[in-house]
């Protein structure tokens, strides 16, 4: 569930909203009182002081209209603030397996339109209501002691409008709901070819698109048409109420006036309040529609909150003693077979099998964002299952275009994650791949994804920012930057340098002597070396026959 828009203190504002609506009430009152006195006394004409104090209540009326509005926006942006906040913070807490839904358009609806229907309901539904529904309770008040019928033809016309507008209003949330998922559908497939603009004018697909998006959009439209539809009658519903409360109360006023029930100079005040209640109702016309559209943002928010996050379970401290992975018959559906193995500290593993095997999605695993479907997984003696999130990030770290670059600069990309900077183990870290020139030149700006760079030098960045985490395990997935001469004798400089494990997803000659086993990765079978310990990791050297001298 959603907190209360009253959470927070934000019950003080709200409060503020009441006493203005009593004072606003009081205000009125004292106007229609001092007209009816100036009626029954007979007063020839209007002193300046009565003047005076006529336009200081209307002062007085208008400024509480200001206090309203200022007060509600408060409490709207603050309490929109908050929420958005707790929908982003949960999003960061979905489990990976989760990506594919919060890219979808309904993730930036919840963060845009639905914050909008919600702030728009707090500004111009919910605080005229408090403050209306003040003034209606001392208008029934203050009619029901004139006569109990002119209260009565007050309650009547709003317990019609009530039972009207819920009607009316399961109509619009039926409809309001189907807006809102073909708007969903047509911002996903926008931002889905916007982000892949290059391949629509590679394969001149320019047409299709244009029909697809046409399509949606009319979709959107008859939507929103038939939306628009129920709308107006609704609107339209509450108009007739409010008009013809007006009538009602006056021709109430009039047979109680003729019937000798009521003084003739009472009729002045019941008009009175009559022309001001059609003011102020109108302004509650769009109350069930504001309504509506909150309540479809509120279930659907509601829905997204209750979605099962990742716990921050286990301890944060890192391992005091050199990394031990264990992986016992670890396997993710319909990505890998089984596969059991052993790597510490200084480790150098090579993924070895055919395309398709599983070779990205067991660096996924072992970087903690592919979860197992079988089988354990164990750093140090300890169940991955009750490994922190926080300290797997400090322990694993992955080089992917899985893991692209930012938007922003040189500095900011490489640092991106960095607990510490040691400008000493920065400088080796940059010299070691390569960027130590680029970076002294000075700060350079990176587009998304790293649009504006080579293939070599996005690779490069990325594993610089993947090293200034200082992990105790690397992972490195196959790229086309791996296959650049340069980027192989980079490579070499990695393997002498790094004093953790790494693993990596390509078999490259020019590493063969710095290789200590390979992992091949087959369709049901398993094949490989398994590492006892990390002084066996260290001594292994690469050979054709190292499978059967581990097995």
């Amino acid at each position: 569930m959603l907190p209360p828009v009253s959470s927070d203190q934000r019950w003080r504002l709200l409060a503020a909203l009441i006493l203005t609506g009593l004072l606003q009430s009081a205000c009125f009152l004292g106007l229609v009182v001092a007209a009816r006195q100036y009626i029954v006394g007979g007063q020839a004409a209007i002193g300046s002081f009565e003047i005076a104090l006529a336009v200081a209540a209307i002062l007085f009326l208008a400024a509480g209209r200001f206090v309203e509005r200022f007060v509600a926006e408060l409490v709207a942006q603050d309490y929109v603030c908050k929420l958005r906040q707790q929908v982003f913070e949960h999003t960061l807490k979905l489990p990976v397996s989760d990506r594919e839904m919060v890219n979808k358009g309904g993730t930036l609806l919840r963060l845009t339109s639905d914050m909008g229907a919600i702030r728009n309901w707090i500004v111009q539904g919910q605080a005229p209501l408090l403050v209306l529904g003040v003034w209606f309770v001392v208008a029934v008040i203050g009619l029901a002691q004139l006569h109990p019928e002119l209260a009565f033809s007050l309650v009547v016309p709003a317990a019609v409008a009530i039972t009207g507008n819920f009607l009316i209003g399961k109509r619009l949330y039926r409809s309001s709901e189907k807006v809102r998922r073909r708007r969903s559908v047509m911002i996903r497939n926008t931002t889905e070819k916007l982000r892949q603009f290059h391949l629509i004018k590679l394969f001149n697909q320019k047409g299709k698109e244009n029909r697809r998006f046409a399509q949606q959009s009319r979709e959107v439209r008859r939507r929103q048409i038939a939306k628009a539809r129920i709308s107006a009658i609704l609107r339209g519903f509450n108009e007739a109420v409010v008009l013809g409360t007006v009538l009602m109360l006056l021709l109430v006023g009039l047979r109680l006036s003729n019937a000798g029930q009521i003084p003739g100079d009472y009729l002045a005040v019941v008009l009175t309040a009559s022309l001001y209640l059609l003011a102020q109702m109108r302004r509650l016309s769009r109350l069930y529609e504001l309504w509506t559209l909150k309540q479809v943002a509120h279930d659907k928010l509601t829905r997204f909150l209750q979605r099962s996050t990742v716990e921050d379970k286990g301890r944060r401290k890192l391992p005091k003693r050199e990394l031990k992975i264990k992986l016992r018959q670890v396997a993710v559906a319909q990505r890998f077979e089984p596969f059991s193995a052993e790597l510490g500290a200084g480790a150098r593993i090579v993924l070895v099998g055919r395309q398709g095997c599983g070779k990205s999605s067991m660096l996924l695993m072992l970087a903690g964002l592919l979860p197992l479907s079988q089988g354990k997984l164990v750093f140090n003696g300890r169940d991955s299952s009750r490994f922190h999130p926080a300290l797997w990030a400090q322990t694993v770290a992955l080089v992917s275009a899985e893991l692209p670059l930012l938007s922003g600069t040189l500095e900011s990309n490489l640092f991106y994650g960095a607990r510490k900077r040691d400008e000493e183990y920065t400088h080796e870290v940059l010299t070691v791949t390569g960027l130590l020139d680029c970076y002294e030149r000075g700060d350079r700006k990176i587009k998304e994804a790293g649009s504006n760079l080579s293939g070599g030098l996005r690779f490069q960045i990325m594993l610089a920012r993947a090293l200034l985490r200082r992990p105790k395990l690397l992972l490195i997935e196959d790229d086309a930057a791996l296959y650049d001469p340069d980027i192989q004798q980079m490579l070499l400089r990695l393997f002498h340098f790094f004093d953790g494990a790494i693993v990596i997803a390509a078999e490259l000659p020019v590493l063969q002597e710095k290789v200590t086993a390979r992992w091949h990765l087959g369709e049901g079978t398993v094949e490989g070396c398994t590492e006892h310990d990390a002084e066996t990791a260290n001594v292994l050297a690469f050979d054709p026959s190292i499978k059967e001298r581990c097995s």
